[in-house]
């Protein structure tokens, strides 16, 4: 019998995570400002490797995203979205109608998808959906069988390789456990290994403290009130050089620092 790869967060573990946030607000790349920052060097990337145009975008793990609005308002995609938390594909339906945005919200399991999405897709994106899985090449696979042959994959993870990874194991284990730690050039392998061709990959803004210091799984956060001290230590320093990256100088992006990375890779025609 095939051995099932399964997410190591859990659809509970997704669902009460956003229940615990307000909607997110749309992408607004303008007014140049620091809210909007780590978008626009996300988009400045983007913009140089994705066409634009009337294409068909899917959205892998949807849930309470934004990015559906973004794609279909800064490139013009039709976007449709799937992902296994009900309240996570309700929520998108509810930004999507918020932007005035057209979409289709898939409800369903990544690798057991339905039949009409599968070879579908021009492009296909995931956001931190990979890295929760022990068999990285296995998910990549299942999300390129949504693009078209030929088709793009835009695959993104958040960066716990570095000082940011040591925080949350430190600040919160528990939701350091539910990732696998990976860096840019294990991710192009993976992503290699399934057969697609990296045609670009990035790595995100020079620094990040992007720590968690919400349950998983109904574990306690031992001194949570002074690790929020702490981070937000940390945070300032992050947004002293961010400022300066944005405004005066071009800062180096290492694996050490980085808030995640980006790789883009071409399905075989």
């Amino acid at each position: 019998m095939e051995a099932v790869n399964q997410d190591k967060a859990g659809e509970e573990y997704w669902s009460s995570f956003w229940q615990q946030y307000t909607m997110p607000p749309p992408v607004q790349l303008t007014p140049r400002n620091a809210s909007n920052y780590a978008f626009r060097e996300i988009h400045s990337f983007y913009e140089k490797i994705l066409p634009k145009g009337a294409l068909q975008l899917a959205e892998i793990g949807c849930g309470n995203s934004v990015y559906l609005s973004y794609y279909h308002r800064y490139f013009g995609y039709s976007v449709s979205g799937i992902d296994y938390s009900a309240y996570g594909c309700e929520q998108t339906r509810k930004i999507l109608e918020r932007d005035r945005v057209p979409g289709n919200i898939h409800q369903g399991d990544l690798f057991h998808p339905p039949a009409f999405l599968t070879g579908t897709f021009d492009i296909v994106c995931s956001f931190g959906v990979v890295e929760h899985f022990d068999d990285t090449a296995d998910a990549i696979r299942h999300i390129a069988a949504f693009s078209k042959p030929g088709g793009l994959i835009v695959t993104t993870i958040p960066n716990l390789t570095g000082i940011t990874g040591w925080l949350q194991k430190w600040m919160n284990r528990p939701v350091y456990t539910i990732h696998r730690v990976m860096g840019l050039k294990e991710l192009e392998k993976h992503c290699s290994a399934v057969g697609l061709e990296v045609i670009a990959s990035t790595r995100i803004i020079p620094i990040s403290f992007g720590v968690t210091l919400d349950e998983y799984n109904q574990q306690r956060v031992r001194f949570k009130s002074l690790k929020k001290w702490i981070l937000k230590a940390f945070q300032v320093i992050e947004k002293i050089v961010c400022r300066i990256d944005d405004r005066f100088l071009r800062l180096p992006r290492s694996e050490f620092f980085c808030a995640g990375m980006i790789v883009v890779a071409r399905k075989p025609a």
